[in-house]
Parts: structure tokens; sequence; C-alpha cells
């Protein structure tokens, strides 16, 4: 998430807002201001009076690590749900509804039983049942106002409306004009009150396709899931945020409502709200909509702990496709010093076209692409620093994991220049003051660093002690990290391509 927070997210700047401030991150991490509401929901406000805007992003602290085997994928599915509307918005009779709704669980049942027999399934009866399912779900469509939720926000002025699901959290985003702020919370919390999971197997046959279509038939998604499958074999950050199709194919909407119940409470949220609002009202306000909502227990931790590798690990994926290689490093996470080195290391190796990956690997015509990524593919615990690339025809897999170590044995072996160093931090900052043009980007950076990371001033002690690496911190790191019984390796290539890794 660290590369999005200082990459990806700078395509949402804006104007420029800072002028000649001689210190615009200092002076604005003065104007974040913090509330606790009394049911815990972390509220984090900036004014920001230059357009008639306001940005939210609330963030949840929950995602793919937080679910168990067997049952993968309910946070995802919640990207989906949570537009369904509630008890008030979206239908046209929820106490008809609901009766449906209990009916739909039902006849789901009834299928999966069925299912579960395996040859002796008797096929008249899955065809009867599967009729009646589908005939509960007309009767529901007709109760059911489609995307109402959306064009309410629509009619007034919203832009930018989504959600997102990763490993660490759930999120939430939206963007409505200035005189129009009070919608979200009127729709956010009557949505967290009395949440509608309305047409839930309907989305689980969408999630089920999505799955086949981003994962098992693409190769960028099948190296992935193979990749973090066999890099973590006790932590769930092994686990596929979009579930594994079986257990998405069992997923029952009891099974989701529980899941709701436990993690998507005002405790375990982080608020951001960024642009033209009042803060004093924003949080009265908040206040007086969301007093209604429980604060909830905060789950629990993963249980998982990694254990050391204990060699080298290696997979290989045929699949009918250009060859792809990934190569992964065990690390900590923050707030151990090193995570800001391998920051900085991602940034050397990869970081433009003056890059030594650029440099010494793609121009050189080894291969298509190279890079690196720190933090992946969560920073709420232990993670993995990855590189990766396509190499160039005629050179395979085998001659492009060849380059990529030999750079990382130089990090190693020869100290980095100061101005190396200097020019990453240089680069660092100048991304994160475009991100903080935004009121989108800087709502996205405070409750991301809030929920996840745990604390929203993250994100500028993170330049601070990037400008702190030294030449030897690096090479210390490679030394100790950069070691085969330490890495995870994944080739991605046609079975006629460059044999066995």
């Amino acid at each position: 998430m660290r590369r999005c927070v200082f990459a990806v997210f700078c395509v949402l700047c804006a104007s420029p807002v800072f002028g000649a401030d001689p210190d615009p991150i200092a002076n604005l991490k003065n104007k974040v201001v913090e509330r606790r509401l009394a049911n815990g929901l972390r509220l984090l406000v900036v004014e920001r009076h230059t357009a008639p805007l306001v940005s939210f992003q609330m963030l949840f602290r929950v995602g793919g690590v937080d679910e168990e085997p067997g049952r993968t994928g309910l946070a995802h599915l919640f990207e989906h749900m949570l537009f369904k509307g509630s008890q008030t918005v979206g239908t046209k009779d929820f106490s008809k509804e609901k009766t449906l709704i209990d009916k739909l669980d039902l006849a789901d049942k009834r299928i999966r039983g069925e299912e579960s027999k395996g040859p002796k399934a008797d096929p008249e009866t899955l065809k009867k049942l599967r009729e009646d399912m589908k005939s509960l779900e007309e009767e529901q469509a007709r109760l059911i106002i489609p995307a109402e939720f959306d064009e309410i926000y629509q009619r007034n002025g919203a832009r930018g409306l989504n959600a997102f699901t990763g490993r660490d959290m759930t999120g939430f985003v939206v963007s409505l004009p200035s005189n129009r702020w009070e919608l979200w919370p009127i729709l956010e919390s009557d949505r967290m009150k009395r949440p509608v999971l309305r047409e839930f197997y309907k989305e689980r046959d969408v999630v089920m396709e999505e799955r086949r279509m981003r994962y098992e038939d693409h190769p960028r998604g099948k190296i992935w899931e193979e990749f973090l499958a066999h890099a973590f074999i006790a932590h769930p950050y092994r686990l596929p945020t979009i579930g594994w199709m079986s257990d998405v194919r069992n997923l029952t909407r009891p099974d989701a409502v529980k899941f709701y119940e436990s993690h998507y409470v005002p405790g375990n949220a982080v608020l951001a709200v960024v642009g033209d609002v009042d803060g004093g009202e924003v949080g009265d306000k908040l206040e007086r909509y969301f007093a209604g909502i429980p604060s909830g227990e905060i789950p629990k931790p993963s249980a998982g702990v990694e254990p050391k590798p204990s060699g080298e690990r290696r997979v290989l994926i045929d699949f009918d496709a250009e060859p792809t290689l990934l190569l992964g490093y065990h690390k900590p996470n923050q707030p151990h010093p090193d995570d800001t080195v391998f920051s900085v290391i991602e940034q050397i190796l990869s970081r433009g076209r003056t890059s030594r990956f650029n440099r010494n690997i793609v121009d050189k015509k080894l291969a298509v692409s190279a890079w690196a990524s720190n933090g992946v593919p969560g920073e709420r615990y232990p993670n993995l620093i990855v590189f990766g690339g396509s190499p160039r025809n005629p050179h395979g897999n085998r001659e492009l994991e060849g380059a990529i170590i030999s750079e990382l044995e130089k990090l190693a072996q020869e100290p980095v220049s100061p101005r190396e160093i200097e020019k990453v931090a240089n680069g660092l900052e100048s991304d994160f003051i475009r991100l903080l043009a935004s009121n989108e980007g800087l709502a996205s950076q405070l409750s991301y660093a809030e929920a996840v990371l745990g604390n929203w001033r993250e994100p500028f002690e993170f330049l601070e002690r990037a400008r702190k690496v030294t030449p030897e911190d690096v090479r210390r790191v490679a030394r100790e990290y950069f070691k085969r019984s330490n890495l995870t390796s994944a080739w991605l290539e046609r079975a006629a391509g460059k044999g066995k890794p």
C-alpha cells in the first residue's frame, strides 16, 4: 500500500494549493484535527477552503488477513454488498423483502446440501432447487430499487464513489459539494446501522466470475496468488483477498452478517474528511448521526505467526503467457527501522529511468520491465519486499532472476552513494507534496496511516526517517535479508519455456 500512497495516488493531484509556503508538509500536519467519537470512531479533519468540495474516506481495519480458512473472500464481498443499500434505501418494502431474504438463505442451503453429495447428487432435484432459487430472486427483484444508493449520491453531485479491499483494510470513498456534505453521514450512518446484504447470492456469483477472469485465467493474478501462497505458510497473508473459489462458492449471507457485526463497527473504523467544511461542525454532526451505533468489540489481531524461512522456496507456474518472474524476501513491517531502509532500496532500484534496474536490466534489453515493491502484500504484519519483471525475448526468467539478484548483491557489497539516497528522499518528498494537493489523496493518506499503520502522522515521520538512511544502513540490510534461505521465487512461463527454476 505504501507504493499506492507515494505513487499511484499522485494521479489524483489537483491544482497546487500551497503557493509559496516554505514548509507545506509541516504546516499541513499542524492543520489535522483529530477527534474520537463516543462510540470509538476515529475522525481526522483538515479544513481546506480553496474549492467548494469535500472528500470522505472511511477505512475499516479489516481485510483478507482477518478471514479464516474456509471462509475467505468475505471482506471483498462487502465491497460489492455495501452499495446495495439499507433497510430504508434500495427497497420498496423491506418487511416483505426480509421474508424473501430468509427464504433465499434456506434455498441456497438446500442447493449446497444436494451439491455436497457429489456424484450422488440428483440432477432433477438440483434443477428444481435452482428453479426455486431463481423464482425467489425474481420476486425479490420486484421489491428492490436498483442502485438507489449510488443514484442519491449522483443526484447530489458526488464524484469518485468507490470501494476497495486489501489484505489489511476495506475502504469507502466519495467526494461531495461542500453544500451537500451532510448527505454523507445521513447515508453512511443508516448503512452502518441497518445494512441489508440484498442479492447476496447473485453477487457471490459475480465474485466467482471475477475470480475466474482476474486470477484463474489471467497470468498476473495467477502468479501472484501462487507466489503468496508459497511465501507464507502460516500467516493469513497467504490467503487471496478475493477468496479461494471453493470458499466463495460456499459463502452464505449468515456468514457475511456475522463477519460484518464483528468487524464493520465504529470502534474499528477511521474517517478522514478533507475540504471546505467547518471541523467543529463536522465532529458535532457526526457524533449526532453515529451516536446510536455501538462501538463493538475491537477484533483480535490475526493469530498466525509466520515462522522464519528454513530454506529457499520455488514455484513454477505453467501458463500460456509471456514469462513473468517474482522474487520475495521476508522482512519486518513498520515501526521496525529496517522497513524504511527497504523503502529506500525499492526507490534506488526501480524509481524512474535512472534507477539501477532500468539502467542495468531494461536498457540492456534483458527485460521488458523490472521493478521493486516494499510492503507486500500488506503492512499490518511482517511482510515482503518483492522484485519482479518480464524478460525480453530471447532471454528468460533464469537470466532475469540472475540480473536482479546481481543488483541485490551489489547493494550488499558496495555502498550506495549519498547522492542516490538524497535523490530518493527528494523524490519521496516531491511525491508527497503533490499528493497533499488533492483532497482525495490527503484523505486517503490520513485514513490509511491511522487505520493500518496506527498513526496518521506516520507518513510525515517516514519522510524524516528516509532522509536519515545511510549507505551503511542499505548495505547492512541487504546483507542481512537478501539471502537465498530467505527467498521465495515464482516463475510463470509456458511448459516449453526455459526449464525448471
